[in-house]
């Protein structure tokens, strides 16, 4: 017959497991739903006929543009209707935090326009908050969980939208030929960088694209809402390295940065590690 203490172990190890057993059942129900979020933003995307751009098609934008979309090779090519790409790297909340390492995949769309951005963030061993923010329908919205299951992040709202487009205008970086949306105008700033609005669902977006000489988008400059602050400040992506998928050249690496006035404050750092133009439905 099992000891008191025996028995106090077996019982411990049960209420182990069943605790076990409903966080995973509850991160699985969790991932469950963005998924379906994904499926239902790239069902509502509408292609039934892709378009290829033309050498023509970018001659209406301003020169640092165009030099952009040659480097970038989009002639010939269609323009997407949907692009899936992953990442890896680091974020952090805020200044003086510890720097959490991340994966993520993201599913864009370009009419309508909009992402799902789903992501693991380690903050220790065992310990990781599951999430996503997204961009549907006009609307910006986060929801992050720690291990998939106690809400840490839940954000939407006005303010979420206008910094939910803006993402999605500098993100137009990973697939070029967006550039040429009928929700983007574009108007010369210099020789070297060029000023994109992007109007969509009600919200109006502004954000200034910097080049280098060959063309290569080097940052993007906007006045973003930053929601830890409550007000707009300037937010700014440099880029590093570049590389090419399907044919196409863009950044596979890249920051973000708040550029306060006491001081910048870097809070991710990502590489692209795989992209697709029109991935088949999974």
């Amino acid at each position: 017959m099992p000891s008191r203490k025996q028995k106090g172990i077996a019982g411990a190890a049960t209420a182990a497991l069943t605790v076990f057993a409903a966080a995973a059942i509850g991160r699985a129900s969790f991932e469950r739903r963005i998924d379906e979020e994904r499926a239902a933003l790239l069902a509502a995307s509408r292609a039934p006929e892709p378009r290829v751009v033309t050498e023509d098609d970018p001659r209406a934008l301003p020169d640092p543009v165009q030099r952009w979309l040659r480097w970038a090779q989009v002639a010939g090519k269609p323009i997407p209707a949907a692009v899936r790409l992953t990442q890896e790297g680091r974020f952090r909340q805020g200044e003086g935090r510890a720097w959490m390492p991340f994966t993520a995949e993201e599913h864009f769309t370009t009419d309508p326009p909009g992402f799902v951005w789903k992501t693991t963030m380690r903050m220790a061993p065992g310990l990781s908050i599951v999430g996503r923010d997204a961009y549907v329908a006009g609307r910006g919205s986060i929801d992050m969980r720690l291990l998939g299951l106690i809400p840490v992040a839940r954000v939407s709202g006005p303010a979420l939208d206008q910094g939910a487009l803006l993402r999605y205008l500098n993100e137009t970086m990973w697939f070029p030929a967006a550039a040429l949306s009928p929700h983007i105008t574009w108007e010369p700033v210099d020789a070297q960088s060029a000023r994109a609005t992007m109007r969509y669902g009600g919200v109006t977006g502004e954000a200034t694209f910097i080049f280098d000489g060959t063309g290569r988008p080097v940052d993007m400059v906007a006045e973003r809402q930053d929601l830890a602050l409550g007000q707009l400040e300037t937010w700014s992506t440099p880029l590093q390295e570049y590389g090419e998928f399907g044919g196409v050249r863009l950044p596979v690496t890249g920051q973000g940065i708040w550029r306060y006035d006491t001081g910048d404050f870097a809070y991710i750092e990502l590489r692209i590690t795989d992209l697709e133009f029109d991935p088949p439905m999974r």
